[in-house]
């Protein structure tokens, strides 16, 4: 094996250009410059194809060293439409380690080989004509997270069979099952302003020679970072094709005021000594425990080393790459804690180069332990030290519906009376607030900017679900369904970036098939992960949009309410400390707070008791009250006034 100090390679070998991998150049696009790195390499060669898989090698070049530990070779021609890899020798090894460019843009069928794209070729008529949604900060942004496949792939999402659970499923206009708008659609008419896509980049699992099979998984198995995942194109033997029908997809959210999140995985490999970052610089990308084995932060085999800059520097180019190839509006990093404090706060500062308005969160916790030190990991409890990045607020998550790993457990709005404290550090955005001395570890928030708030994303059961398990043995399903427009309004109408998953908005299950073989359609059990689980249990099925359309129509006025007043979009601790006030209601359990500036003036009342409450509004002065369509005018509201059971109420000052 080889045998290296990182910090010394890192001192004597980084390279800052921008031109690693396949790049066509010259005025009239007559030359392919490929380059590579991999200081301790004894020798590296260029393998040229003509198709992404099978026997159909064209020649193998060998590669000249160059300073920085940069391996080089150029082509006199426009090596456009062809694949390569590279071959990598080592002194202590026998053989030739073959792989794809890490550094590959584009790939073949099932990511095997690099592919020499002329990108300029793949962008759809318009693309440069359609302008990208503004958004100042994360508070004025509310997420819906979704996946490609589940979106679309039900035949009930009206969405013609060949693009069903594809890129372009996502295209189509004027979709509906029965009365019920889909898909893009339904999108608009909920209101929310960016689409979450879980991982869209090339992912290991899925056999794209083979979309027959009955083949599922979120995509938290990275293979190549900078190339699409081809079972979500029409054709994935054709590299461009992938290309071209993403973008398509991202010009059609734009054109619609969607922005558009991508969700990163940079945190480890799904393979680990096969993985091509392994064979082309053995030992470097990923981190090693003391005994050289490779730590397994991620709990998926392996964890990537950040803090050496040569990563680092890859994860800020890549992340560059989809940022102005694409056009893509911000990023989630999956377990963003195993990446270092330095390297997140670098990346941030990058991409406000591009566009300050660029949203970047992620998750603050890791999946196992690293021998990184925990101080300079970015930690949710190390938020302060990298205050411009968001973070999934499991605070709050778990104080509205209980425990996310304990399904039986109880939240705010399912009976627990305990919760209050932390739900209402929660309200206020996770920041300090003048009012609130207890919970101070649900008080962690640089800036409301970086708490992200939900109650359900794609890991564990769908908030549904969980309500089903925990409460249907003492609630009737019309109380689970107040419950669930509770934890609606707690999460819209927060200081913070709300946060919802695909189909939360009408009550998204996750069902089970039954093992009994007896009655192969009867649900038994619901799915708390279902990252390879079939379309059965991940499909939408857009028929519950009808069924629940009261549900829907609360998540699309609270919404509206949100977007109707900076009030409900504080983005600093002062504006949140001024304008926000908790009324003392004589029971902890129920909250009532007042957001009020000097034009207008909103009281939310939170009651999870199944009987009524009251409380007394500002004296002598006129309210309107939020019903499922907005504000009415036919009630005037002041003094003391009725709450229903397992509600949230909305008054607006006249």
């Amino acid at each position: 094996m080889l045998r290296f100090n990182a910090a010394d390679i890192d001192n004597k070998y980084y390279y800052d250009g921008n031109d690693l991998g396949a790049n066509i150049v010259g005025e009239d696009k007559d030359r392919t410059v490929f380059k590579t790195w991999s200081p301790l390499a004894t020798g590296v060669y260029l393998n040229l194809y003509l198709d992404g898989e099978g026997d159909n090698r064209i020649e193998t070049l060998p590669m000249e060293m160059l300073d920085k530990g940069v391996w080089y070779v150029e082509l006199f021609r426009s090596c456009d439409g062809l694949f390569y890899t590279f071959s990598y020798e080592f002194e202590y090894m026998n053989n030739r380690l073959e792989t794809i460019d890490i550094y590959a843009k584009a790939c073949g069928i099932n990511g095997n080989r690099g592919a020499v794209v002329d990108f300029d070729t793949t962008d759809p008529k318009g693309w440069d004509d359609v302008p990208k949604p503004k958004c100042a900060n994360a508070c004025q942004a509310i997420v819906y997270e979704c996946h490609i496949r589940d979106i679309t792939i039900d035949e009930s999402s009206g969405i013609c069979p060949e693009h069903r659970g594809k890129f372009l499923g996502l295209t189509h206009s004027r979709t509906r099952c029965g009365k019920s708008e889909t898909c893009l659609d339904h999108l608009k008419e909920l209101g929310i302003t960016h689409v979450h896509l879980l991982p869209v980049a090339d992912y290991a699992t899925v056999d794209e020679a083979h979309p027959e099979k009955a083949q599922y998984n979120w995509g938290y198995d990275p293979k190549n970072y900078n190339c699409l995942e081809g079972s979500y194109s029409t054709d994935p033997a054709d590299p461009k094709c992938r290309i071209r029908e993403f973008k398509e997809l991202v010009m059609t959210l734009h054109k619609n005021g969607i922005g558009v999140i991508m969700d990163v995985v940079y945190n480890h490999t799904y393979h680990t000594e096969d993985s091509s970052f392994e064979k082309a610089f053995p030992g470097y990308y990923h981190r090693k425990r003391r005994d050289g084995t490779f730590s397994n932060g991620s709990g998926c085999g392996n964890e990537t080393a950040s803090d050496h800059l040569m990563f680092r520097k890859y994860m800020i180019d890549s992340l560059k790459f989809w940022a102005e190839e694409y056009k893509v509006d911000g990023f989630r990093f999956d377990l963003m804690a195993l990446h270092d404090i330095e390297t997140v706060n670098i990346i941030r500062d990058e991409l406000d180069k591009i566009d300050p308005g660029l949203l970047m969160y992620g998750e603050g916790w890791t999946g196992g332990e690293s021998p990184m030190p925990a101080d300079k990991l970015a930690y949710k409890w190390n938020s302060y030290r990298f205050g411009r990045v968001g973070l999934f607020n499991d605070n709050i998550r778990d104080s509205v519906k209980g425990g996310t790993f304990n399904p039986y457990d109880l939240g705010f709005i399912s009976g627990n009376r305990n919760t209050s404290s932390i739900l209402k550090r929660g309200i206020a955005g996770s920041v300090p607030h003048y009012q609130l001395y207890d919970a101070s570890e649900a008080c962690w928030a640089f800036e409301p900017t970086q708490a992200v708030n939900y109650a359900e994303a794609h890991d564990n059961h769908t908030l549904w679900d969980k309500l089903k398990i925990s409460c249907s043995n003492h609630y009737t399903s019309a109380d689970l369904i107040k419950m669930d427009r509770l934890a609606a309004a707690i999460i819209i109408l927060s200081q913070g970036m709300p946060f919802i998953q695909l189909g939360q908005d009408f009550l998204r299950s996750k069902p089970d098939k039954t093992n009994s073989g007896s009655a192969p359609n009867e649900v038994h059990t619901y799915n708390g992960n279902s990252y390879n689980a079939p379309d059965f249990t991940n499909a939408i099925k857009w028929n519950k949009k009808n069924k629940y359309r009261c549900v829907f129509n609360y998540y699309k006025a609270l919404i509206k309410l949100r977007k109707s007043s900076g009030l409900f979009r504080m983005a600093n601790k002062g504006d949140v400390e001024q304008h926000l006030q908790f009324i003392d209601t004589g029971d902890a359990n129920f909250i009532v707070w007042k957001l009020e500036s000097e034009k207008e003036c909103f009281v939310i009342s939170l009651n999870p008791y199944p009987e009524e409450r009251y409380f007394n509004l500002p004296w002598g002065i006129f309210y309107k009250r939020l019903d499922e369509f907005g504000f009415t005018d036919d009630e005037e509201c002041s003094g003391y006034v009725r709450c229903a059971p397992l509600s949230a109420t909305v008054f607006k000052r006249i």
